[in-house]
């Protein structure tokens, strides 16, 4: 988005990548007596005085929080939602980023295999570092996920993590728009990524194609296989989810 909305910078994962780190992260923030229930706009101030990627030309500038439901309730995490609620000069928004939960699962379990097999794959790979791109290449297939009561539970306990985040976005009055990984990445045309931009109020947001949306990527795409492919028991998969409000996921 920074590419094409002024000067490339990097939203660095700021609250976690995962539930303990964040938990961690919340935590840190109750203990220590220079941080404040405003810690969002703080961490915002930071970023665009003291990051040297961000400068005049820079259209956006922010951080990515993984809202792990093991911590996005905690005070910390609603007090900085309220606060960037709160800011007017400048404006706050959030853009909320949603991806089919299979393949959200999916790609978890490559990153698992692959750390378990002590050959760890980057988390991205960089457009044109064709090993980094045949190593993820590797653990593209032979993915088992779980089927039965187990699946379903799982869904539903996402449906329900989906509902908690935009009901906290919602009570708090956070200016914030809800997007698809799918509709930005894996589809022939730019609306998606147009409408996050008619969002911000910067960048294009008309006349963008995905050719100048793909020339603007510094990361490749690691992952091109089908669900059919990948998961070596979709034929179970398909089967517990056949019937339910979860068989769109098979295909959307």
């Amino acid at each position: 988005m920074s590419a094409l909305a002024g000067e490339r910078n990097v939203a660095y994962e700021v609250t976690g990548g995962n539930h303990n780190s964040s938990n961690i992260f919340f935590q840190d923030l109750k203990e220590n007596k220079f941080a404040f229930h405003n810690w969002t706009l703080q961490r915002l101030c930071h970023i665009q005085q003291r990051r040297p990627d961000i400068t005049l030309n820079t259209g956006i500038a922010g951080f990515q929080w993984k809202p792990y439901m093991s911590s996005f309730d905690d005070e910390y995490a609603i007090e900085g939602l309220k606060a960037i609620a709160k800011s007017v000069d400048p404006k706050v928004k959030v853009v909320y980023l949603t991806r089919n939960p299979l393949d959200r699962k999916i790609s978890n379990l490559r990153h698992k295999h692959s750390k378990d097999s002590k050959e760890k794959i980057s988390a991205h790979c960089k457009v044109g570092d064709e090993e980094c791109i045949q190593h993820h290449s590797e653990f593209d297939t032979n993915i088992i996920l779980p089927t039965g009561r187990e699946l379903l539970k799982w869904l539903n306990n996402n449906v329900e993590s989906d509902a908690k985040i935009r009901r906290a976005l919602d009570e708090t009055h956070v200016d914030y728009v809800q997007i698809s990984y799918k509709k930005l990445f894996a589809t022939d045309n730019a609306e998606e990524w147009m409408k996050v931009f008619r969002f911000l109020g910067v960048g294009p947001t008309k006349n963008l194609t995905m050719d100048d949306v793909r020339a603007s990527f510094s990361m490749a795409a690691t992952h091109t296989k089908g669900r059919n492919e990948t998961v070596s028991n979709f034929k179970k998969v398909e089967e517990t989810l056949k019937g339910t409000k979860f068989e769109h996921l098979l295909y959307d």
